[in-house]
């Protein structure tokens, strides 16, 4: 980039390091989320001048941008240039490779940009959106803000097939082939240009008919970096992106030392370990040659060294002499470390040997010590105030609230008093009125800032608050809304027990539909034989038992006039004979041989009891069918032999009072021949 060394402009203020053109930002009318499309006021910063644009389109701002590649494009709030966070990085995207998107209002803990240009003696209208573009460029000038990064110190790569194969014919294959070749070669030239540019990669490639379908590329190198462009060639394509952030990344614009913790262990190898406020790894080193003066210069190079700390009581000469080089707060443990938690506050960091681990363990303790303090120091520090020294005033053995109010202080204290013309030696009633003067502007600076602060800690308030009604209200509406999901729940349970029941019931009248139409089958069946004379139907009863007999009375409607076909005569008593005496039916048809006794019990209530042998059985289309012939003969002779069975008892029953009446005769005969006593 061109870099002039001409004289600043006369209306420049001193002090203003201008290194390569800078574009101020600021919105001037619209918005990127509302319908109408926004409009920037552009001030344009650089050595050979100063260009102003009070309205201009977005597309005019990129197109500028990419156009003249300025070193920094600076805004108040990077989300006035974007809808949202997808927005914002496809403009990143195509911003280029050298510029840089800087908010000056500082990153997650952004500052007013009025109290920027005031503490930075720049003067501007708030409302006006030139003025504000203004104070942007010259705040960023002067290395004031924060670089906005939505990508890793990563690319990604891919090669690919330009054209899909396809389902092809004949010379299908041999297409194939020459795509993944193509594919294949393309992705051999991207590998030897990334080792000629000395980048270090990952590759992973998916082979295919004769060479790669595609190859994937992690380089561990920024965008800007790698020398690459998405495109094609013949049948493969390249696709170059950086490897995008899961969230925004705010790096100070100028890099400043911060306050390190130092952990030191000497000896014939030094070992040193410098550690952030944040608990973060700055540098770890070790040597046989490093002394004292060594080991002062290094940690100067590192940063403000704030606490030395040790690992072993008592304390060590040497780390003595570095705590009183830099003034720093001496961290001794009050007790040997064991190895064991050495290596557990060292894990985390890494380390080459004994001596190292030793330096990040007394470092890690020191840290670990005071990390509460540092986070209550997060939470409470004020938004225009650094937390590094507010933390720096804890350690060295202030409260929070009393660092947090000498750092307040410490600008108008700092403040250089006017030149005055000399005047004669002062009495001392005029050194107590100007001490008392000095101590009222002091006391009316602190008073004018706390207002501030009281003025933005009430912002706060009402901004928490109405953020607790607006929780509060969604947290109603979840409630109302899990009530009636509860309710709906129960209905669901209580409907879903009814489709239940419903569904037993259903099943149970399909089963009985089932029953009922196979019976009116054989119904239907049963008369159309009867009408075809083919045969007369019968009801089959499996056995002689009670259980079959209410089962088939039940399943086949047995009545009236019906001609059963007990399948298992055996068995059964009076009892059982009983219930087909009282069902009436018309004649049961035996395949085996039945008790006499039941049997003459059957013919004692007129149910004739016939043999499958007088009455042979045919089964058509599974129904036993019988004669009528052969059971109007078969009834004939049961006729008979119950006629006869019944003269023969007839018969045995005259007898028997024959019999019985001549007994009585004899009886009577000898009580008249017996003599009379007298």
């Amino acid at each position: 980039m061109k870099r002039s060394t001409s004289p600043p402009p006369m209306e420049r203020r001193r002090g203003d390091a201008i290194p390569g053109s800078i574009f101020g930002v600021d919105i001037a009318s619209g918005s990127p989320v509302s319908k109408q499309p926004p409009s920037y006021a552009l001030f344009i910063l650089s050595a050979e001048g100063e260009e102003r644009h009070p309205m201009i389109s977005r597309q005019k701002l990129i197109r500028m941008i990419r156009q003249r590649s300025p070193e920094m494009v600076a805004v108040d709030n990077v989300h006035e240039l974007a809808a949202d966070r997808a927005d914002l990085v496809r403009l990143l995207t195509q911003m280029p490779s050298g510029t840089r998107l800087v908010q000056v209002t500082g990153g997650e803990r952004a500052e007013p940009l009025a109290r920027l240009a005031r503490r930075h003696g720049i003067a501007f209208d708030r409302l006006d959106p030139m003025d504000e573009a203004e104070a942007c460029a010259r705040l960023a000038s002067r290395g004031v803000g924060s670089v906005v990064s939505a990508f890793e110190e990563q690319t990604w790569i891919k090669v690919s097939r330009r054209r899909s194969p396809g389902r092809g014919g004949w010379s299908q294959k041999r297409y194939t082939r020459k795509i993944h070749g193509s594919v294949k070669a393309l992705s051999r030239e991207v590998e030897e240009r990334l080792r000629e540019e000395g980048h270090q990669f990952t590759a992973r490639s998916v082979e295919g008919i004769g060479g790669y379908i595609r190859s994937e590329f992690v380089v561990e190198a920024d965008r800007s970096l790698v020398h690459l462009h998405s495109g094609y060639r013949g049948d493969a394509q390249i696709r170059v992106e950086g490897v995008e952030r899961p969230r925004l990344k705010f790096e100070p614009l100028r890099k400043r030392r911060g306050y390190i913790i130092a952990g030191i262990d000497p000896g014939t190898t030094t070992a040193i370990a410098a550690l952030d406020l944040e608990g973060e790894l700055v540098d770890l080193t070790s040597s046989r040659t490093m002394a004292t003066p060594e080991v002062i210069e290094w940690l100067s190079i590192r940063g403000k060294t704030l606490v030395v700390a040790t690992d072993v009581s008592p304390t060590p000469g040497a780390v003595e002499k570095v705590k009183r080089a830099f003034s720093a707060v001496l961290f001794s443990p009050g007790g040997d470390i064991s190895a064991e938690e050495k290596i557990a506050l060292a894990r985390e960091y890494g380390y080459r040997n004994d001596h190292e681990r030793d330096a990040l363990a007394a470092a890690a303790s020191a840290f670990k010590r005071y990390r509460n303090k540092f986070q209550q120091v997060e939470r409470k520090c004020p938004p225009d105030l650094d937390p590094e020294e507010v933390k720096a005033l804890v350690v060295r053995g202030l409260s929070i609230d009393q660092a947090i109010s000498r750092m307040a202080l410490s600008p108008a204290e700092e403040r250089p008093a006017p030149p005055q013309a000399p005047q004669e030696a002062p009495s001392s009633e005029d050194a107590d009125l100007s001490m008392q003067v000095a101590e009222n502007r002091r006391q009316q600076e602190q008073i004018r800032r706390l207002k501030e602060f009281v003025e933005e800690l009430k912002g706060e308030l009402a901004e928490e608050r109405a953020a607790r009604r607006r929780l509060e209200a969604k947290i109603e509406r979840l409630m109302d809304r899990s009530r009636r999901e509860i309710k709906r729940d129960q209905e669901i349970r209580i409907r879903e027990k009814e489709i239940e029941r419903l569904r037993g019931l259903l099943r149970q009248e399909r089963k009985t539909n089932r029953r009922l139409k196979a019976r009116l089958r054989r119904e239907k069946r049963a008369e159309e034989l009867e009408e075809e004379a083919v045969g007369r139907p019968t009801k089959e009863v499996a056995s002689f038992s009670r259980e079959a007999i209410l089962e088939a009375a039940e399943r086949l409607h047995i009545g009236k006039g019906d001609v059963i076909l007990l399948l298992d005569a055996s068995g059964g008593g009076p009892n059982t004979a009983d219930l087909l005496i009282e069902l009436g039916v018309e004649a049961v048809v035996v395949e085996t041989e039945m008790e006499p006794s039941v049997e003459g019990h059957l013919m004692d209530g007129g149910v004739p009891v016939l043999s499958s042998r007088e009455v042979p059985v045919r089964r058509v289309s599974g129904i036993a069918l019988v004669g009528p012939e052969d059971l109007e003969r078969a009834r004939a002779q049961w006729s008979e032999r119950k006629a006869v069975r019944d003269a023969r008892r007839k018969t045995e029953w005259l007898e028997g009072m024959i019999q019985e009446y001549r007994a009585e005769r004899r009886k009577d005969e000898r009580q008249r021949r017996r003599p009379s006593p007298e």
